[in-house]
């Protein structure tokens, strides 16, 4: 258990109960770990970070919302912060994209929202090794712990571990479950394997076709702070140098992410990802900006030792991207339908289902669980952004304009637009109406047979089926 916003009890929250040795080895004993990129969302004080990287882990990046326990943290080889995000909830599955495994010992305070966020953010085959609360896996009164009871039948298992922290260095002697999750699928590494065109040299780029242009500026920022980064290097060791013989301490210049010490390499990913997230939101319609696309970028830039960002490649990326968003709107269509018809009747997944959705495309009405949450007034409801279902819903919106071509800014997010929903009301979601219930499920239905007819019909072709005549 790392850290959460309860009170703090001494100089670390209530929340903070180190990972004792044995329990950290029950829970990476199934795991084949070496060369591996492990995610750690609740570090704490390094427990865990060690033991994977003594099992041989490549890297194992952290969160951690506490300064303190993030400062012990930076002292360790191979662990790096995750840039961007120090709250775990915070964090989105584009961020962990290239690690094989999420392995955690989060606030008992909120274990099965920690659990249900590492699933719905984890890539395609990616291991989940968490600790708990053993009464958040039993108890279902809430709907949380009931999603999460449910995604354990359908993709891994749990056991009860016994009051394991009873002797530990901050001892309880709450029940300790053990949860493990195996996300279906395999990543694909080779996406954009070859677009790139120039040498390994960070090189400020000169005429091209335009004058000035906007890449131009975002490469000539990366070159300038990739220069001040390697002056910084050097006016450390000439600091060294100078000190060296006559004064007896240690002084040290560095660059930081969140306090930790930061490499060259991982100083150049860093911006490198920011910089493709702004090439992306200004040169490439929003529609195109698919979940799939923000994590098949960090995969690859996190996997290759050595990227050269140029405007030449810049350009490249951008016409690789386009030229294939064909096929990457078909795989988009494809997994979002295949795991919202999972929800059909007596389904073999073992998840809630309806005799409303049908099992092999999506009919004009549809219903999805854990999609919406009771606000605070307890009479009425909003689209929860963290839902299982809601970045799939957005997926398959985008890809609903790219078919039928309308501009995804005229789609109405319901999260942003609809604070305060009245239980079973019926309104807009750009494609469909909707209504939200108390229960946490969310109704849909196209507004248009057309759009309907037009989805499915993709989806047939993807996927070799023979639709009804009458669609």
């Amino acid at each position: 258990m790392a850290t959460s916003q309860r009170p703090r009890t001494g100089l670390f929250s209530a929340d903070f109960y180190p990972t004792p040795a044995d329990v950290a080895a029950e829970m990476l004993d199934s795991l084949e770990l070496a060369g591996k990129i492990v995610f750690e969302p609740s570090a704490g004080s390094g427990n865990l970070v060690r033991a994977c990287l003594d099992r041989g882990a490549s890297e194992v990046v952290w969160c951690e919302t506490e300064a303190d326990l993030a400062q012990l943290l930076s002292g360790i080889d191979k662990a790096t912060p995750l840039h961007g995000s120090r709250d775990f909830l915070e964090v989105t599955s584009d961020q962990v994209s290239h690690v094989d495994a999420i392995v955690m010992n989060p606030p008992f305070s909120a274990d099965e929202a920690h659990i249900l966020h590492a699933w719905s953010i984890a890539p395609p085959g990616c291991e989940i090794v968490s600790l708990c609360n053993w009464n958040s896996v039993c108890d279902d009164r809430w709907r949380s712990r009931r999603e999460l009871r449910e995604l354990i039948s359908a993709y891994g298992d749990s056991q009860s571990l016994g009051a394991a922290f009873a002797a530990a260095e901050r001892a309880t002697d709450v029940l300790i479950g053990l949860v493990r999750l195996r996300r279906p699928g395999v990543r694909d590494d080779g996406e954009f394997d070859g677009f790139f065109l120039g040498a390994d040299a960070i090189e400020a780029q000169g005429e091209g076709l335009i004058p000035y242009r906007r890449s131009r500026d975002l490469v000539n920022r990366y070159v300038e702070a990739c220069k001040i980064y390697d002056k910084q290097v050097e006016a450390a060791g000439e600091l060294d140098t100078i000190l060296s013989g006559f004064f007896g301490e240690t002084l040290g210049m560095q660059i930081t992410i969140q306090g930790a010490p930061v490499a060259r390499n991982r100083f150049r990913k860093e911006m490198q990802k920011s910089a493709w997230k702004h090439v992306f939101a200004e040169f490439l319609p929003i529609q195109m900006a698919t979940t799939q696309l923000a994590e098949d970028i960090n995969n690859f830039v996190e996997r290759q030792s050595h990227i050269p960002f140029t405007e030449r490649n810049l350009y490249r990326m951008l016409q690789v991207v386009a030229g294939t968003h064909d096929q990457r709107i078909d795989r988009a269509v494809e997994e979002v339908i295949d795991k919202l018809t999972k929800h059909s009747k007596d389904n073999r997944w073992n998840v809630p289902g309806w005799a409303t959705n049908a099992p092999s495309m999506l009919n004009i009405k549809m219903i999805f669980p854990w999609m919406s949450e009771v606000d605070y007034s307890g009479d009425a409801v909003s689209i929860s952004r963290f839902g299982t279902n809601y970045g799939d819903i957005q997926d398959l919106i985008k890809s609903l304009c790219w078919i039928t071509g309308r501009a995804y800014e005229e789609v109405r997010d319901p999260v942003d637009g609809y604070s305060h929903i009245p239980a079973g009301a019926w309104l807009d979601w750009g494609f469909f109406e909707f209504r939200a219930y108390k229960k946490g499920t969310v109704h849909l239905r196209f507004k248009s047979r057309d759009d309907w007819a037009a989805i499915n019909k993709r989806y047939a072709r993807i996927k070799g089926l023979v639709l009804p005549e009458k669609l």
